[in-house]
């Protein structure tokens, strides 16, 4: 490539004038001062820098530079200009989210990191994005409940599953935490159901729900709207249902938005254990609400199970 030099008043002025040449891989072409017509029959590439264009031979190495790496391929859209057909950043479908440098499935009923975009007593969706409000075309699945300091959360069922006995024997489960004051601190509702399902199975096999049906009641809840979620929902721990009843007027108005059934008054069992023979449950009384640990393991209360995500 030929390139002349124009000399102004006594500074000399390096404006990049082209002639008949051919274009070459080097540094970035807002630097060489490459325009649309820079490269022969029109072949250049619009850099994502400027009003200016890029040589065919040099298009690999400045779209790396500038982060254009990103096929966009699949469930995914590219976002803004594109650099030899990638790009700097990339859309994902609804039920997808940017994962692994791609767009991979929402699936609930892990950690996923996008609670840091909810908040307590919003609508969680199938997708899982969060909503003051239903969204057309996307299915609720539950209502935010609790969102911890490392962007995890949990969302409460949006139905209850009946009165249940949290065992139907008197058992210090191994390795699931005692409780004898409180459990006001434990958010473990899915530790603690699993580590209740992997005792109950490893004692009683096929037979494990008939011993402990309020977690396998919880493990086994599919609702309509996310089928797909069935063996990931939980029974909640005490703190779950502790922040509940501290949030229940931002839970309630989700809720009865989406017509669904509102806190009430009902006893709910909490994956909390206190010893061998009680667990703790959370009463809703009219005139009374709080954790309470007389509670006999065979007792029926009512299992509302939650999704982490």
């Amino acid at each position: 490539m030929k390139i002349n030099f124009l000399l102004i008043g006594t500074s000399l002025s390096l404006i990049p004038t082209l002639t008949n040449a051919q274009c070459v891989a080097t540094i970035d072409c807002a630097t060489l001062g490459y325009t649309e017509t820079s490269c022969p029959d029109g072949k250049g590439l619009k850099c994502p820098f400027g009003n200016t264009f890029a040589c065919p031979a040099s298009e690999e190495s400045v779209c790396n530079k500038y982060g254009f790496k990103y096929d966009c391929s699949g469930n995914a859209s590219g976002i803004g200009q594109a650099c030899n057909n990638k790009y700097a950043s990339c859309s994902c479908a609804s039920g997808y989210e940017w994962k692994n440098g791609k767009c991979e499935a929402i699936v609930l009923g892990t950690c996923t990191g996008k609670a840091k975009n909810c908040k307590v007593g919003q609508i969680l969706n199938a997708d899982g994005s969060c909503s003051d409000y239903r969204v057309d075309g996307v299915e609720p699945v539950g209502v935010v409940v609790y969102i911890g300091g490392d962007n995890c959360g949990q969302a409460w069922a949006l139905e209850s599953l009946g009165a249940i006995a949290w065992s139907t024997e008197y058992v210090d489960i191994p390795n699931l935490a005692n409780y004898s004051s409180k459990p006001i601190n434990d958010f473990n509702s899915c530790k603690n159901t699993q580590t209740a399902l992997n005792y109950s199975t490893k004692e009683y096999g096929e037979s494990a729900s008939k011993y402990y049906p309020a977690f396998w009641k919880a493990y086994n809840y599919a609702p309509n709207s996310a089928p797909s979620t069935k063996g990931k929902w939980c029974l909640p721990a005490g703190g779950i249902l502790e922040s509940i009843y501290k949030n229940r007027v931002a839970i309630d108005r989700s809720l009865t938005r989406i017509s669904k059934e509102n806190i009430g008054n009902k006893d709910l069992w909490s994956s909390s254990e206190i010893a061998r023979d009680f667990a703790w449950r959370w009463e809703a009384d009219s005139d009374d609400f709080g954790l309470y640990q007389t509670n006999y393991k065979n007792n029926g209360y009512v299992v509302r199970p939650v999704i982490e995500f």
